[in-house]
């Protein structure tokens, strides 16, 4: 059997060294970063942690796994934990960034972050919100400073979470917005979304996620049909082939090493499944994206 080689797209970790999980921060620059004159932070990787943003510019560009994103003005956004993103341009930017590890987030908050089935856009923040994140933010930074105590270290926590909440706000009136009535539905797409995130490596049916999640195949998938517009099976293999275009375009492993790391033993049949779901076989991506 294969071993496959060592993940090589860059994990940035939470520094054991920064105190409680927190980093909070502003930043500002008045210059235009591309290409190659970004730090290293601002090229493709994945984190462990959550990172929230409220900031203010005139164009900056994310790319997270493969979708392009452009903000522009005050706006609001969020990176989850693992997902491969970059920063090819950055143009006139200041605002608030708060990197924060999992554990520390609030559940209702990190609920509706991790249900998301496509990838997440950024809000507009109104003069209101505005307002609100600013104040937060800057009691969240004056807490920060220097050694807290036991008290003080409660005190940034709540501060931390609710700068994440007043986020969380704003992406939950658009969501309910949209699902008002599907209340059921929704809570079932979501806990098939978090299983599958966790599972998808070793979990390739669809009775696999109904079983696991104690509902029967038929009720789970109309239930995510009527939500996401599309069946269970979709959004398994979704999951998959995300995954493999990371890895195709971040590291060097073979189609067989990425087709043996996602579950298959068969490195036809992979190959045969990426590109009916991507369009072009895996060589064909790699080959397209390294151009």
């Amino acid at each position: 059997m294969n071993k496959t080689k060592p993940q090589v797209i860059p994990f940035h970790r939470m520094d054991v060294h920064i105190p409680l999980g927190i980093q909070f921060d502003y930043y500002e620059t008045d210059s235009e970063c591309t290409g190659n004159t970004k730090p290293e932070k601002y090229m493709a990787h994945r984190d462990d942690y959550y990172l929230f943003l409220f900031m203010d510019t005139e164009k900056t560009v994310f790319t997270i796994d493969f979708e392009t994103i452009q903000v522009q003005g005050k706006q609001l956004f969020y990176v989850r934990p693992d997902q491969v993103h970059f920063t090819p341009v950055m143009r006139k930017m200041k605002g608030w960034f708060l990197a924060i590890d999992p554990v520390l987030v609030d559940n209702n908050c990190k609920n509706l972050f991790e249900k998301q089935f496509a990838t997440q856009k950024p809000m507009p923040s109104d003069a209101d919100v505005s307002l609100k994140l600013t104040q937060t933010a800057c009691l969240l930074q004056v807490a920060l400073q220097g050694s807290p105590t036991a008290f003080g270290k409660g005190v940034i926590l709540n501060l931390a979470n609710a700068f994440i909440g007043i986020i969380a706000e704003q992406y939950s009136g658009r969501q309910i917005e949209s699902h008002l009535s599907q209340s059921r539905s929704l809570v079932m797409a979501h806990q098939f979304k978090a299983l599958l995130s966790d599972k998808f490596r070793t979990m390739k049916s669809p009775c696999q996620y109904a079983d696991k999640l104690n509902y029967s195949l038929s009720y789970l998938n109309e239930s995510v049909k009527s939500v996401t517009g599309f069946p269970i099976s979709y959004w398994i293999h979704q999951q998959i082939i995300l995954e493999a275009k990371r890895l195709l375009y971040y590291t060097d492993m073979s189609v067989r090493e990425i087709a043996f790391f996602l579950g298959y033993e068969d490195h036809t049949y992979f190959s045969r499944l990426f590109s009916k779901v991507a369009g072009m076989s895996p060589g064909a991506f790699r080959q397209k994206f390294h151009e």
